[in-house]
């Protein structure tokens, strides 16, 4: 009985730890897909910047 509980208890341990990485990734992804977000938001409005300049200078 004492082996079922140490193994049940190193088990878990490695739940904890794997949950832990977990999301650690998930919270580093999710910044990485903001940051990608922020940067997509920059150069669409700088598109947007040029194309208005482009077509002001076609007139």
């Amino acid at each position: 009985m004492h082996e079922k509980i140490k193994k049940l208890s190193s088990l878990i341990d490695k739940l904890i730890e794997q949950n832990f990485k977990l999301k650690t990734e998930n919270k580093s992804l999710k910044n990485r897909v903001e940051q990608q977000e922020r940067r997509i938001d920059s150069l669409e409005k700088e598109n947007q910047s040029l194309t208005l300049k482009n077509s002001k200078t076609y007139e």
